[in-house]
């Protein structure tokens, strides 16, 4: 059974609260999300393996406090991502108050969730391998995939093939890269091959059946992509 990594968000703008939790849980993790640093101070005595605020006055305080031991049965070695953070004066006040890793706004999620992986595997927490996309979740160690809480029946290959797709749902993978990261074979030597074209199709009807429609997509030309 694999453990998930929860992560407290502390975001004050709803916008970027949504655009983050969306990209935290395709990622595998559990998020408990906040706009409220009060209400923040109340969820970090439920002891989240990580937490992620954004630069706002409210919030440096927040980290004060969490370090100094201030904040009732919270662990004041928890983790803390800052994002937000768009100049040095900022930055250094931010590492004073205890910050593990301070990025600025326009970080993109790769390197929000790079920085979030490197905090978890310093805490000793174990990596996530469990990725969700959409009503989908796909879980590699338990070698599960659900839809909407319901299990799909797949064979081994299938599996593997949904666990490549879904590890980065954004980006279409090419048939010499399935051929390789799921059969282990290079494209190149052993030739045109329809046994990844067959395993895709197999892997759409079923996911369609379970009720995730249209969720493995034929890029012409190209090769497949997952799509929520």
């Amino acid at each position: 059974m694999t453990t998930t990594v929860t992560v407290l968000l502390v975001e004050t703008d709803e916008l970027e609260l949504h655009e983050r939790v969306e990209q935290l849980l395709m990622d595998g993790y559990a998020v408990d999300a906040v706009s409220a640093p009060a209400e923040a101070r109340v969820r970090l005595a439920e002891a989240p393996d990580a937490v992620i605020l954004c630069d706002e006055p409210q919030t440096i305080g927040l980290l004060r406090q969490l370090r100094a031991g201030e904040i009732p049965r919270a662990d004041s070695r928890t983790p803390v991502l800052v994002v937000g953070v768009d100049d040095d004066s900022a930055a250094v006040r931010y590492y004073r108050a205890g910050a593990d890793v301070a990025l600025p706004s326009e970080s993109s999620g790769l390197l929000v969730a790079a920085g979030l992986e490197a905090l978890v595997r310093r805490a000793g927490a174990p990596p996530t391998r469990v990725a969700r996309v959409g009503s989908l979740t796909v879980d590699q160690d338990a070698r599960v995939a659900e839809v909407a809480g319901r299990a799909v029946r797949l064979s081994r290959l299938e599996f593997d093939l949904l666990a490549t797709l879904a590890s980065d749902p954004r980006r279409t993978f090419t048939r010499g890269e399935l051929t390789r990261q799921v059969w282990g074979h290079d494209a190149d030597v052993a030739g045109p091959s329809r046994t990844v074209d067959s395993h895709a199709h197999r892997l759409r009807q079923k996911l369609d059946q379970a009720g995730a429609e249209s969720m493995v997509q034929t890029v012409r030309g190209v090769g497949w992509r997952l799509t929520r």
